[in-house]
């Protein structure tokens, strides 16, 4: 069994605090906290559809001393589009939120495996 990670960050609040890091978050050197309730986990970001042009993003995040929900979940975030299209570019946009879907469906295992992985 490997030893469990932790991370060391400062606050405003509560000082420097040392907290478990699960596996899958990609560290906190680019998303600083101000207040321990800011202080979150993020994977790494999958684009959905095709890499170069995405219909969105989504991460694996939890926010363990947050006010909402503390869970780890799916974070996702649609790419703004508002555009007229013909009809083989709404043809390419439909392939790509199929594409999205199936991305999503294997995102949500993953996020599955990692529920019944953590402490309760």
């Amino acid at each position: 069994m490997s030893t469990p990670r932790t991370v060391t960050v400062p606050t405003t609040d509560e000082g420097t605090v040392t907290v478990p890091e699960p596996s899958w978050c990609v560290g906190h050197a680019e998303h600083p906290v101000n207040a321990l309730v800011d202080l979150g986990h993020r994977s790494i970001e999958h684009p959905l559809g095709r890499p170069a042009d995405p219909v969105g993003i989504a991460l694996v995040s939890q926010y363990p001393h947050g006010n909402g929900p503390r869970e780890t979940g799916l974070f996702v975030e649609q790419t703004a589009l508002a555009v007229t299209l013909g009809p083989d570019s709404v043809r390419e946009l439909a392939a790509d939120y199929e594409t999205a879907a199936a991305q999503l469906r294997r995102l949500a295992d993953w996020v599955h495996i990692l529920k019944a992985g953590e402490v309760q």
